[in-house]
């Protein structure tokens, strides 16, 4: 949704009130209360004109006409109040957190610089837009987080971009540049360079598993990343996996989304599990992390680039029992290399200790 599309919404008041005021109304009725039906009718039929939110809207909007409707549908989907309140949040909430985006303070000043083009990623935890700057005429990639990073309060928010400037001390063409962070509406931003590439999971289905040597080539960018990333930022990721590794050529590698690193932290991680959240990620994680999300130790982001080399070579994540079976007979994949990743995936105790160690091994390696 475009911000002057918003004038044509019909009604002076506030659109985010309204939608406030649509929400109350709903739980109101399926609640054994009442709502006015030309409420009802006026502010059902400003939601579904939202521009841009055609993808949000829940059905049970675009069916039900009249309160009574409503009403029927909303007994026949759940029994209980709480269950009802909770369907409601769920069709409305996102409506009101994209206009909230849109319109909140901060938003307008903000594009009148940068000019929206498109979504370019999706999360739990974050939506990823892809801005023009007006003047410059050059991207930038705009990571604008979830309300959960603000429901605390202004404290959390303080938090949020006291931990924010470490992003910005990372310098390594390995790792996406952060530019600026800050407030669009209610929501923390972080501008990040725009790296017009594919990540790993896209590459793999296109073109298959990576050779010997091209593994060799991105793991050793990748790994000098993360010993930047370690060793003088002092940030462990605890988020890689396919989809957080970034490729273009000719031989370009890039690590995003440090930021999860950073903000999964002790409150933050309770509260996204209980609204049912992953904050790790399957295969890519170390079994320490998967039992204990809040261990901080470089060695866990080890195994996921074990994790991830692995999959390079074989197209498939690291499972089951006999693993390293999987790498024999590859071209160009001999003992020492097999012994680099099985070093990566071992338990926590024994595991390459750390990315200079790996990285002498891969050096070896290439020669």
């Amino acid at each position: 949704m475009k911000v002057d599309e918003l004038y044509k919404v019909p009604e002076e008041d506030d659109i985010v009130l309204q939608l406030e005021q649509f929400k109350l109304g709903l739980v109101a009725r399926a609640t054994g209360g009442d709502m006015d039906e030309k409420e009802y009718s006026r502010l059902r039929k400003m939601t579904l004109g939202i521009p841009g939110a055609e993808k949000l809207q829940p059905r049970f909007l675009k069916l039900c006409r009249t309160t009574d409707e409503y009403w029927g549908w909303i007994k026949a989907e759940a029994s209980t109040y709480a269950e009802r309140r909770t369907i409601i949040a769920e069709a409305i909430n996102p409506i009101l957190e994209l206009v909230e985006y849109e319109t909140g303070e901060g938003a307008l000043e903000f594009k009148k610089i940068y000019e929206e083009k498109e979504i370019i990623g999706n999360g739990g935890f974050s939506q990823v837009y892809l801005y023009e700057h007006r003047l410059l005429k050059l991207p930038f990639a705009v990571k604008v987080f979830a309300p959960a990073f603000y429901e605390g309060g202004e404290k959390e928010l303080e938090r949020f971009f006291q931990e924010a400037r470490m992003l910005f001390k990372f310098n390594h063409p390995s790792i996406i540049k952060v530019y600026d962070a800050g407030l669009i509406g209610k929501r923390p931003f972080i501008r990040m360079e725009y790296f017009e590439g594919k990540n790993l999971n896209e590459i793999l289905i296109e073109h298959g598993a990576l050779s010997s040597t091209q593994a060799l080539r991105m793991m050793e960018q990748l790994v000098e990343g993360m010993r930047h990333a370690h060793e003088e930022v002092g940030v462990i990721h605890r988020d890689l996996k396919p989809s957080n590794i970034m490729a273009a050529r000719p031989n370009q590698f890039r690590i995003i989304d440090f930021g999860m690193s950073i903000f999964i932290e002790n409150e933050l991680h309770s509260r996204l599990t209980k609204t049912g959240e992953a904050t790790v990620s399957g295969y890519y994680n170390a079994p320490e992390l998967v039992e204990n999300p809040k261990l901080i130790d470089k060695r866990s982001d080890i195994y996921s680039l074990g994790a991830l080399w692995y999959t390079m070579l074989t197209g498939q994540p690291p499972a089951g029992t006999e693993l390293m079976d999987n790498l024999k007979g590859i071209e160009g994949v001999d003992e020492n290399y097999i012994n680099s990743i099985a070093g990566c995936l071992s338990n926590i105790e024994s595991r390459t200790n750390s990315c200079d160690e790996l990285l002498s091994q891969i050096k070896e390696l290439k020669k």
